[in-house]
């Protein structure tokens, strides 16, 4: 059986954005499903790029580039870089937190790799939060980004 998931919107993520993340929804509720799905098509149904480029003269998709293993202190360490990677919680200009965790109301940040698609589980009300997006990669390397990848958000209720 197949679910029946919910358009929250699509969403233009742009690979250097204003600040390091990109604010795709001001807030998810928990006690969903939240699937991200990169497209190929904008609101209006143009055709659009579903690459973009992490440094001069290299592409690759939303899964990122496995060929780029020299990048220190990404912004997730479990993608690739160049991946398209998103978090709940946090602000447009912040690091992930380091082991042990700061403390406020988003301390506990759920960082994780998108890629073309994923599924993430917000089990209670208390998982959900802010949701931003962008390209995996250490931030001093941002300026070097081109490029931007179009992303559907859904949901299905628990």
């Amino acid at each position: 059986m197949a679910l029946a998931w919910q358009t929250i919107d699509l969403v233009r993520v742009p690979s250097y954005p204003a600040g390091l993340w990109t604010l795709a929804q001001e807030f998810v509720p928990g006690s969903r499903l939240l699937r991200l799905r990169t497209v190929n098509q904008d609101k209006d149904g143009a055709p659009v790029a579903t690459i973009w480029s992490p440094a001069d003269g290299v592409f690759c998709g939303p899964d990122g580039d496995l060929t780029a293993t020299d990048r220190k202190a990404i912004l997730c360490g479990s993608a690739a870089c160049g991946a398209l990677v998103g978090k709940i919680g946090g602000s447009t200009g912040d690091l992930p937190d380091s082991p042990g965790g700061a403390s406020g109301p988003y301390a506990g940040k759920k960082v994780f790799a998108v890629g073309t698609e994923c599924i993430v589980s917000l089990p209670t009300a208390a998982d959900g939060g802010p949701l931003f997006l962008t390209m995996n990669d250490s931030p001093e390397y941002f300026p070097r980004h081109a490029g931007d990848l179009f992303v559907l958000l859904q949901y299905y209720p628990l």
